[in-house]
């Protein structure tokens, strides 16, 4: 997915977006949640393919200082993840062959806790390369990472929606999503998939959402559906732990980034 009815980032605003790439060309968003860590959405992984990542730049392509291209050493797809009828578990991590430097321009972004439930209106912003218009070629994806507003939906309201909308008796959004929309036609499309959704809370950005899915890019009355990071808190630590445990050469414990529901910040 990409965005539409956006605008272009400022130099340093969303410090954990990431582009996924292969062959040097931008497939899917991401997020930095670690070091080495990149957080994406399932359906941008196909299969074995030999994956970058570029972390720390507005360009999608264009070289710059601030900008690091990393090698991909492993990739973890939610073993429950389904994409017949139904997207669900809709979560990968990445990990980088080496860990990135933090600096102005490369930051992780804050992972909430598993009771955190974000609200319904909350004000959030989506960003990524994906195209601007639904009907765009798909090179005509923009250079420069743009961002747009959203407010939060529910999933259980978002499904009603969907069902009214589908004509449908099925559950099309289910737990472990939550969906976002703008009133005025902004939202994310293809080649945003895989990025981050998040909210501002206490002056902390949190990741609240991953690019999932949606009817069209900016359709009136269709939100965007994103899974929903917080239901996955415990299987993304898991995941990292176990890697850390695996490898060799002895990664660093986990320096995610958690929000407590009460806003408490705190670094494992």
């Amino acid at each position: 997915m990409r965005i539409v009815g956006g605008r272009p980032a400022a130099e340093g605003q969303w410090p954990w977006q990431v582009s996924l790439q292969v062959e040097d060309q931008h497939v899917c968003g991401g997020s930095l949640i670690a070091n080495r860590w990149v957080m994406t959405a399932a359906h941008c992984i196909y299969g074995h393919l030999d994956y970058t990542v570029k972390v720390g730049g507005l360009h999608v392509y264009h070289a710059s200082k601030q900008a690091v291209k990393v090698p991909v050493r492993d990739i973890v797809v939610h073993q429950d993840y389904n994409s017949f009828g139904t997207i669900e578990n809709d979560i990968a991590l990445i990990l980088l062959e080496f860990p990135v430097n933090y600096s102005t321009y490369i930051q992780p972004v804050c992972f909430p806790e598993k009771t955190f439930m974000v609200q319904t209106d909350t004000d959030c912003w989506v960003t990524g390369w994906g195209k601007l218009r639904e009907k765009d070629p798909k090179e005509a994806a923009p250079e420069l990472l743009q961002e747009a507003e959203q407010k939060i939906i529910r999933h259980e309201k978002c499904n009603e929606i969907f069902k009214k909308k589908l004509g449908t008796r099925l559950d099309v959004v289910r737990e472990g999503c939550v969906c976002a929309f703008n009133d005025l036609g902004k939202d994310s499309c293809q080649g945003d998939s895989g990025g981050p959704l998040v909210c501002e809370f206490n002056n902390t950005w949190i990741q609240v959402g991953i690019v999932s899915w949606g009817i069209g890019c900016g359709r009136k009355g269709y939100p965007g559906v994103y899974t929903e990071v917080s239901y996955y808190k415990d299987w993304v630590i898991d995941q990292m732990s176990l890697a850390s445990s695996q490898d060799s050469a002895g990664l660093p414990t986990l320096p995610l980034c958690l929000v407590l529901p009460l806003g408490v910040l705190v670094t494992l």
